[in-house]
């Protein structure tokens, strides 16, 4: 299960970098922040089993691309207003 919550937070950073190019706030929202938390439940969900690289290393991912994540929403939507 660390190895799937690695796998998705790889993904949600994916789309967090296509998430930050000009005029893709919405990227995030629609395909970042769902995918960070998907991996944020799946690696906490690991970690709580049994603590494993794998799956910190997801958890760890997945808070970092979310909070960047709500980060850019809120710049951007500041900035637009």
């Amino acid at each position: 299960m660390g190895v799937i919550g690695l796998i998705v937070s790889l993904i949600a950073l994916f789309f967090l970098l296509i998430g930050l190019l000009p005029f893709f706030w919405w990227f995030n929202l629609l395909t970042t922040l769902p995918a960070a938390l998907l991996g944020i439940i799946i690696s906490g969900v690991a970690v709580a089993r049994s603590i494993r690289g794998a799956a910190v290393t997801g958890l760890v991912i997945s808070l970092a691309v979310f909070v960047i994540a709500v980060g850019r929403l809120f710049i951007g939507l500041w900035f637009n207003a």
